[in-house]
């Protein structure tokens, strides 16, 4: 997952950019597949152990703990969400490449751990703020809070209002040193491109 000099060189998940604005990106993405899990952050070394779940179903560092013992690429980047049907809990993602498996979760192989689950993610519109350094809880909090200030701003809506979840994503694996990482806070918006919106 990315070199330790920050460079990506995985596949992304596909998405267009509709328009640049100041300080955040809105994004047309592709639907695509994921395997996700989840895990309490509160709990010593869950989120890593969450993060080796979803690396041995693709077959990183072991044999691949899929259905049909299938190696498959990482890419980039790994989300991590809050769990909405539990609050203590945060949801991570992998995307799986989609120049592999075009077809989603039909074609991607079973997840062989029962805490492993492939599935779908419909094609949405994105706000992300870009940003480097560590992925430390008060600094998600000030992107956060400056990215919705900004969509506030431009009169931009967020697709679930209130209940809107923050996305996070991060590029790099941990051993980048901060300035070099990679790191974003996304929200799912609605859009209309003909109107003038995000002019931010």
């Amino acid at each position: 997952m990315g070199s330790a000099l920050g460079r990506i060189s995985e596949e992304q998940p596909r998405y267009d950019v509709a328009r640049a604005c100041d300080g955040y990106e809105v994004r047309t993405y592709e639907a695509c597949c994921v395997i996700e899990t989840t895990y309490d952050p509160r709990e010593r070394d869950e989120q890593g152990k969450s993060f080796m779940r979803l690396a041995k179903y693709i077959g990183v560092l072991s044999k691949p703990r899929n259905a049909r013992d299938e190696k498959i690429a990482m890419t980039a980047p790994v989300f991590m969400t809050p769990d909405a049907t539990a609050a203590t809990r945060y949801v991570m993602q992998f995307v799986l490449p989609k120049s592999k498996f075009p077809e989603g979760a039909a074609q991607a192989p079973r997840a062989l751990d029962p805490e492993v689950a492939v599935k779908d993610v419909p094609a949405r519109t994105m706000a992300a703020r870009r940003f480097s350094g560590r992925m430390r809880k008060e600094e998600i909090e000030a992107q956060t809070e400056a990215l919705k200030k900004a969509l506030k701003a431009a009169g931009v809506q967020l697709a679930h209002g209130e209940k809107t979840v923050v996305q996070y994503a991060g590029y790099n694996p941990p051993w980048t040193p901060g300035i070099m990482r990679t790191n974003e806070v996304l929200v799912e918006i609605l859009w209309d491109p003909s109107a003038d919106q995000a002019a931010a």
